[in-house]
């Protein structure tokens, strides 16, 4: 297959927004040329669909709609009709022209559509539910145990595992911009071949990627990726690190815009003890360097967890860090706690999101139980809600990959559990991610129920009160 027909290019508006973007932030920057500039070519769109208004379902009737919709998906299926998107990415190379375009300038040919709407369900007689209602399918986002990082109403995508089974994970880079619906690779040279990692942005400027696997062993480094640049940089350890062993499927949680706190890791008997060690990670861009420094107490030693950075409940105002998962307890552990004022660091604002969340665990519809043995789900911030999606329990032999959503509420003291049950088998997710922007979540990525597809949809949280 040559070039022109690897390449579905549609008008010049599809991906003007994010090259200004790209091209405005680099002209602003230090250096006053462009001999280092890199560049995003305008992108097919990705398989967008407009506000889907997704049916509320419960009891009975939710098993129901989702058989419906599953046949309906079966029968018609995705129709790509000449003019209309392949939903292929562009790779962006640094220092070349942009391919030319077929077709007129300026005109989008008409998306193909997306499947129903995926039906998320609870039980009762309220109406109350929740569903996950797809906006986006580009086959450049099907990966699993990737990161996915929000910086400047963008999502960087890096690695992960591309199928079930796969021998080494992704070293590529996809941009995905949720107000626009499209994705595109980015061809910014030494990428590091990654997977099981997480990453923070720093500096309004950088994707640090710390730790994963690499496909032979686990890492403890930092890479780190210079948006206005497009160049990754591998940052060296600062004299006094005290580095851990290497580290996959653990969390980096940003305590301030240069100090992320490391929880939990895969390993083995000898390197995986009975308790895992808490790090502090401290970051200098200016530097190119990294330190870490080993916390003088330790937790439960688990892997493919998550962490939420939430406000104390109760007479003592604060921050405290909240680990869920990733071994058989079901109760959050506390990995760090802050006095009122310490911690800077605040959750993008989200009101309506937050509002309906309330709304929702005040509804009855859910039961007050949390996750047992879940690993590899997500998690998201919300006001004072930690969102828990999917995963993998460790209480079953079958059927192990999950779809149901959690809600942990901490406006009171004790804090309390929400647990929302999912009918629909084609919701099961593990090893994806969600990202909070613009009051909407975001889930990306994933293997289904199979544990080896990955899936290549953008959906958002819808919630029906």
């Amino acid at each position: 297959m040559g070039p022109s027909e690897e390449l579905a290019v549609l008008g010049l508006s599809e991906f003007n927004r994010l090259s200004r973007f790209l091209l405005t932030s680099h002209s602003s920057c230090r250096h006053g040329d462009n001999t280092n500039s890199w560049w995003l070519p305008r992108s097919p769109v990705s398989t967008v669909t407009d506000a889907l208004r997704p049916s509320v379902c419960s009891g009975r009737a939710a098993a129901a709609a989702v058989v419906a919709g599953r046949r309906r998906s079966e029968a018609g299926g995705l129709r790509w009709g000449p003019g209309q998107a392949s939903g292929r990415g562009v790779e962006a190379v640094p220092g070349k022209p942009a391919p030319p375009g077929r077709g007129a300038p300026g005109r989008r040919p008409r998306s193909p559509p997306l499947p129903g709407p995926m039906a998320g369900a609870v039980g009762g007689t309220g109406g109350s539910g929740w569903t996950w209602r797809p906006v986006a399918r580009d086959p450049l986002l099907a990966r699993a145990f990737h990161s996915c990082t929000e910086l400047r109403g963008r999502f960087y995508l890096v690695g992960g595992l591309l199928a079930g089974g796969a021998r080494e994970p992704s070293s590529d880079m996809v941009v995905f911009d949720p107000a626009e619906g499209q994705a595109v690779r980015v061809g910014a040279r030494g990428g590091p071949r990654r997977s099981h990692h997480d990453a923070a942005p720093v500096g309004g400027r950088w994707v640090c990627v710390v730790g994963g696997w690499d496909g032979s062993r686990r890492l403890a480094t930092v890479s780190a990726l210079d948006t206005e640049r497009g160049v990754w940089e591998a940052w060296t350890a600062a004299p006094g690190s005290c580095s851990p062993a290497g580290l996959s499927s653990h969390t980096c949680t940003r305590l301030s815009d240069r100090e992320l706190r490391v929880a939990g890791r895969e390993g083995g008997t000898r390197t995986q003890r009975r308790y895992g060690s808490i790090y502090t990670l401290r970051l200098d861009p200016g530097a190119r360097t990294y330190c870490y420094k080993e916390e003088g107490y330790h937790t439960v030693s688990r892997s493919g967890h998550c962490a939420a950075l939430l406000r104390s409940p109760g007479p003592h105002p604060g921050h405290q860090l909240l680990l869920f998962g990733g071994c058989n307890s079901a109760e959050a552990e506390v990995a760090g706690h802050w006095s009122h004022g310490k911690i800077k660091e605040e959750p993008p604002a989200a009101p309506r999101l937050t509002e309906q969340l309330a709304s929702l665990v005040s509804s009855g519809q859910g039961s007050q139980q949390g996750p047992r043995g879940l690993r590899h789900h997500s998690c998201s911030v919300v006001g004072p809600f930690a969102v828990l999606f999917g995963g993998e329990t460790l209480t079953r032999a079958r059927d192990t990959i999950c779809n149901d959503l959690y809600i942990y509420d901490t406006r009171k003291s004790p804090s309390l559990w929400f647990h929302f049950p999912c009918a629909d088998h084609g919701l099961k997710r593990v090893g994806h991610r969600t990202c909070l922007w613009n009051d909407q979540l975001y889930l990306v990525g994933g293997f289904g129920e199979d544990g080896r597809t990955a899936s290549p949809q953008v959906c958002i949280l819808d919630l029906f009160i």
